[in-house]
């Protein structure tokens, strides 16, 4: 009875496995000739911090952007920047005169603050352009504007219109409809090989156990 059991739990774990791999992933968006835009090509998962950090920002200059594709980030200073989309950074101008003074080596003389997250995002595709829009709960606004670029090097530019108000535009050749594919979900052959056998020999133990 306990190995059918174990048998039957292997198999539902194999089965969610193959639901997990075989389903419609997120931030994924359909475009034009039935190409599709992978926002995910366009960011770090796993918390590894965003993609494109230190975005500078043509007005004012004293302020960059960070901004990461779909999944959330955070910023380890003296801001509020916790699971976010984007952020803006600027510098505490009193710690960074005290940092020169005393020679202080650390990182809170930025201030990351939050104005955007992954769940408020929209996605708009028009006549070749691809354009991702949020709006915080604190009033601030974002646009990100995905410009196609066949180049290997990605460029990031930045624009505060007013005290609510950002642009961001992001060129990459992962803002070109089905160019980028994000890979997710590997999974060893081995590993599979591996479940397969076990649930084999299990099956093999609960038939001779049953007589």
């Amino acid at each position: 009875m306990l190995l059918h059991i174990f048998n039957f739990s292997i198999c539902y774990s194999l089965f969610v496995l193959i639901q997990t791999i075989i389903s419609d992933p997120i931030c994924i968006y359909d475009v034009e000739d039935g190409l599709q835009l992978d926002i995910r090509t366009l960011g770090f998962a796993n918390g590894k911090g965003p993609k494109y950090d230190r975005i500078s920002n043509t007005n004012p200059s004293t302020v960059t952007f960070s901004w990461n594709g779909c999944f959330p980030y955070s910023k380890f200073d003296s801001g509020n920047c916790k699971d976010a989309a984007a952020c803006y950074c600027k510098s505490n101008i009193l710690y960074l005169i005290l940092k020169i003074i005393f020679l202080l080596v650390d990182s809170t003389s930025n201030m990351s603050i939050l104005i955007a997250k992954q769940d408020s995002v929209q996605f708009k595709y028009n006549e070749g352009s691809s354009v991702l829009t949020y709006q915080s709960s604190n009033g601030y606004y974002l646009t990100v504007f995905l410009i196609c670029r066949d180049e290997d090097e990605d460029i990031a530019i930045g624009r505060q219109q007013d005290a609510i108000t950002y642009n961001l535009y992001i060129q990459s050749r992962c803002c070109c409809p089905g160019i980028c594919h994000y890979s997710t979900h590997s999974i060893s052959p081995v590993v599979i090989v591996i479940i397969i056998v076990v649930i084999f020999f299990s099956d093999i133990l609960w038939v001779v156990s049953s007589f």
